[in-house]
């Protein structure tokens, strides 16, 4: 996550007046002016210290404000869990409704310093840089998802149940939200490709706490080691509902960048994603966190169909990215792994 300079007033003193609100202190005050963080497409993010604060609110923190109530309920929950189970990822300190003066759904969070590994990635360093993905990026990966993998899944499970929330607990429900949105947007193709997808899913049991959206801007690297962070799509599921979504992101990387560079970052991402694979499967292997190809197969495609009917929701509203949004990139891929036209 990167900082700019100036988070609106506006925001700015309405989460002032929601910390005061949920905390019953109204004299809490900013130690400093709050400042933006950029690195994500979905939710807004302001990196804040408290003068003087409760306990549980000092240091640096984030404040993570989610357009959906559903959304922002559904990821803090997921979080917080994995948080108190000790995998590394941001604390979750507090939450808000919609309700308060923010007027959308609020979770605070510890700020993690720290960077993701292809931070920096550019045409002139791509070259130099490459030697080290290769030997550092599979395993990392590999290794948080496996450590993710291991953690006790059933009382998250419980939990999201008891939410009673619009979001589906299984993959089967989350494919069958994918074509019924198809069809709202007027897009009988991917309609009909989820349907597809809904009569060939594997038969399997299995269930662990799954991310669904790791790749390596979502990993942070700190002094303590990665942290895992957005944990807007995780849910309890099959592990190919991880590991389908980062090989797909591994062999086909979303990185804008001239002619000779992205051939030359489409080889390193095969092979990065062959090793990713590999890894997983030695730290997995005779665990139910292992993954098959038929199930990995499977859930890559769930994540292509993902893709596509967020960028039709997208045109419908007029607000398809112009660039920097890993979709564009990953737009063709999808649509060939679902045997769609170009």
């Amino acid at each position: 996550m990167e900082m700019d300079d100036v988070v609106d007033t506006s925001t700015s003193a309405r989460l002032l007046d929601t910390l005061r609100q949920v905390t019953g202190e109204p004299g809490l005050a900013y130690a400093a002016p709050p400042t933006p963080l950029s690195g994500g497409f979905y939710a807004e993010m302001v990196r804040f210290r408290l003068a003087d604060p409760p306990v549980d609110l000092g240091g640096d923190l984030v404040a993570r404000i989610v357009p959906s109530p559903a959304a922002g309920e559904w990821e803090a929950t997921i979080q917080g869990d994995v948080a108190r189970q000790g995998f590394p990822t941001p604390a979750v300190r507090l939450t808000a409704p919609d309700s308060s003066p923010l007027g959308r759904y609020l979770i605070v969070m510890d700020h993690v310093d720290g960077s993701p590994p292809m931070a920096g990635l550019r045409f002139g360093s791509v070259a130099g840089q490459l030697p080290t993905l290769l030997r550092h990026l599979p395993d990392q990966l590999a290794h948080v998802a496996a450590d993710l993998h291991a953690l006790d899944a059933e009382p998250l499970a419980g939990a999201l149940d008891a939410l009673g929330s619009s979001f589906a607990t299984t993959t089967a429900g989350f494919v069958e939200d994918q074509a019924d949105h198809a069809r709202a947007l007027g897009h009988p193709d991917l309609a009909a490709a989820a349907d597809r997808l809904l009569r060939t899913e594997p038969a399997s049991a299995v269930r662990v706490i799954t991310h669904g959206d790791l790749h390596p801007f979502n990993l942070l690297i700190t002094a303590d080691g990665p942290a895992l962070i957005d944990w807007t799509v995780a849910r309890v599921a099959h592990p190919g509902f991880t590991i389908g979504f980062t090989e797909l992101m591994l062999a086909n990387p979303p990185i804008p960048l001239p002619r000779p560079g992205a051939a030359l970052l489409r080889v390193a991402g095969r092979n990065i994603a062959t090793r990713f694979l590999a890894t997983y499967r030695r730290l997995t292997d005779g665990t139910p966190a292992a993954v098959d190809q038929e199930n990995l197969d499977w859930h890559r495609d769930v994540h292509a169909l993902r893709i596509l009917v967020d960028l039709a929701a997208a045109d419908a509203d007029g607000t398809r990215p112009t660039s920097g949004h890993p979709w564009l990139i990953l737009e063709p891929v999808a649509r060939r792994a679902l045997g769609l036209e170009p």
